[in-house]
């Protein structure tokens, strides 16, 4: 009976281990993941960031366009109400 106790102590023992060992490697694995996670997160920013920025360039390119659109028009309609006034 003695015999049987030990054996069951023993066993317990290595299942204490192979669980200690498990867990360890769930923990290095748990690092590894919240590393990935946060290089998407700042990656994700960095994407959004350039998009804006590119947008707004656009955005200023059309401005511009349509400013320099508008003032040629303003001044042909200018030009058009002068030569039927004259």
């Amino acid at each position: 009976m003695d015999k049987q106790i030990v054996n069951m102590l023993s066993d317990i023992q290595q299942n204490m281990k192979e669980f200690d060992r498990n867990l360890k490697e769930f923990g290095s694995d748990l690092k590894e993941i919240k590393e990935t996670v946060n290089r998407i997160e700042t990656s994700q920013t960095e994407d959004v960031i350039t998009k804006l920025k590119v947008e707004n360039q656009r955005s200023e390119t059309d401005f511009h366009y349509l400013n320099t659109r508008i003032t040629d028009i303003d001044k042909r309609v200018f030009i058009l109400e002068n030569r039927s006034e004259g």
